[in-house]
């Protein structure tokens, strides 16, 4: 008789080990059932807006099902855990998006759509992420893909509205920065101090840096004088891109320089 049909899963699993002994086909509906009662769970948890619980939940789903990865299993088996590794991320995404940690969010819903790239649920979720972030062109080519879909469930005249919005939204960035770039011709000084500025804030929220906790530790760094402060340096300890840390290291300079010139203004009025 012929071996069952087999074919990889998640990533479309590896290439199996070489060797003359046939692998073994692993029986995955215990993978499968035990990963479907983490997202149960999970979505128990959404229910009571507990989402980082949720999160948990998901991931140790997906754990499971990883499992797999690298052996055969049947086709039947295969495609089952595909989709569900799918739906657990795209609920991860959601997750994320309840909490306002959209560049996560943006993450977790790339990786569903890696699985199943017809998945309308992700597609709305990281549109609404990415329009959250203000990036609304990539917002919109999520949107219209969902529409080529048949829109997920979500009424065609929603899907219209929010597009034309999309629309407008970018329109207006375009025009703010055509006249960014006229200001910047009248006050270059001025204006690469904004956009640093600008930037600074950028790099916080995307690498969720908002308590100010970060910034404060490179300032006294900084100030003293013990630690030789370099982009590489910054970058290594906050897990963040080298570019982003000289941006933000360069925005603590200048605030901390802004601060000895303002006390030696003040120290000098007060001996006039």
């Amino acid at each position: 008789h012929p071996p069952p049909n087999t074919q990889p899963v998640a990533a479309r699993i590896g290439a199996m080990a070489g060797g003359d002994e046939t692998p073994q086909i692993i029986d995955c509906l215990p993978l499968i059932e035990a990963a479907t009662k983490q997202k149960e769970e999970g979505n128990t948890c959404v229910k009571r807006k507990a989402y980082s619980e949720a999160v948990t939940a998901y991931q140790h789903g997906i754990a499971i099902l990883d499992k797999a990865d690298g052996h055969p299993v049947l086709r039947s088996e295969g495609e089952e855990m595909v989709k569900l590794k799918a739906v657990l991320w795209s609920n991860i995404a959601q997750c994320l998006l309840s909490q306002e940690l959209y560049r996560r969010a943006i993450e977790a819903a790339d990786e569903c759509i890696k699985l199943d790239p017809e998945n309308t649920k992700a597609l709305n979720r990281r549109s609404l992420a990415f329009e959250a972030i203000r990036s609304y062109v990539p917002a919109l080519q999520d949107l219209q893909a969902l529409q080529e879909l048949g829109g997920g469930g979500l009424s065609k005249e929603s899907l219209e509205a929010r597009a034309d919005e999309l629309r407008k939204k970018q329109a207006e960035v375009e025009r703010l920065a055509k006249e960014e770039a006229e200001d910047k011709a009248d006050d270059p000084i001025g204006m690469a101090m904004v956009n640093v500025k600008e930037r600074f804030d950028e790099i916080c929220e995307k690498y969720e840096l908002r308590d100010g906790e970060a910034a404060g530790q490179v300032a006294d760094w900084l100030t003293s004088g013990e630690w030789d402060v370099t982009p590489k340096r910054v970058a290594q300890r906050f897990n963040m891109e080298e570019e982003d840390a000289q941006v933000f290291l360069a925005w603590i300079a200048q605030g901390l320089e802004f601060k000895v010139k303002n006390s030696e203004a003040q120290a000098h009025a007060s001996s006039m």
